[in-house]
């Protein structure tokens, strides 16, 4: 009669190793997860096609004063979207939840900006996205990078989605808007017919992967 409840002690304590395991190797991401929750209390509306390659740093500060954002110099990981940036943690973005938001400047103006989407969003943001500016444009049939990405051609720019969630439920989703300033110095984007970048095998394996588990 005690093997059963042996049985499921040893189930539970795997369990929790395996959690304590995977939290451990996402050490980070758990840590800024735990930031968002705590530090994100801003709420926010936004129509992309309102924002252009025209504004200012002084622009967007003054457009979003309930994101308290905070601008600096941008590190150099992050030069090749811009000079300069804005940000802060968000909690909802167009009624969703939200992550983190940041706004990206090169000489002054605005080049692109996110909005980091909670993982078990994905497919709810996914339909906002629609609603609010059709289908998209462009669709990666194949993941170039790391994921597949969907498009959106604005009035001033451009808009761009992950297609899938990624296997981590700790990565978030982003919605990326990029000036046409931005995108025409990066010599265009796929929704304008523009070569797409190799994928890898790993990388196309890993893709592989989470389409068999989120299907």
């Amino acid at each position: 009669m005690s093997k059963a409840p042996n049985g499921v002690r040893l189930m539970v304590l795997l369990g929790l190793l395996g959690i304590a395991i995977f939290l451990l190797v996402n050490k980070n991401l758990f840590l800024d997860n735990v930031a968002s929750w705590r530090r994100g209390t801003a709420s926010f509306a936004l129509d992309l096609n309102t924002l252009s390659g025209s504004l200012t740093e002084a622009d967007v500060l003054r457009r979003f004063p309930e994101l308290d954002l905070r601008c600096q110099a941008a590190p150099a990981s992050i030069q090749n979207l811009g000079d300069r940036v804005c940000y802060n943690y968000a909690k909802r973005f167009d009624g969703y939840g939200a992550h983190f938001v940041a706004f990206f400047l090169r000489e002054g103006q605005l080049a692109s900006m996110k909005i980091d989407v909670p993982w078990w969003w994905h497919a709810a943001m996914e339909r906002r996205l629609i609603a609010r500016y059709g289908r998209p444009t462009g669709r990666q049939t194949f993941p170039s990078g790391d994921q597949r990405l969907e498009g959106w051609q604005l009035a001033q720019g451009a808009v761009f989605y992950n297609r899938d969630p990624d296997l981590n439920p700790l990565q978030w989703n982003t919605v990326y808007w990029m000036s046409e300033q931005q995108i025409a110095k990066n010599g265009g984007t796929f929704i304008s017919g523009v070569s797409e970048g190799r994928t890898t095998r790993v990388q196309l394996i890993r893709w592989l992967l989470g389409k068999l588990i989120h299907s």
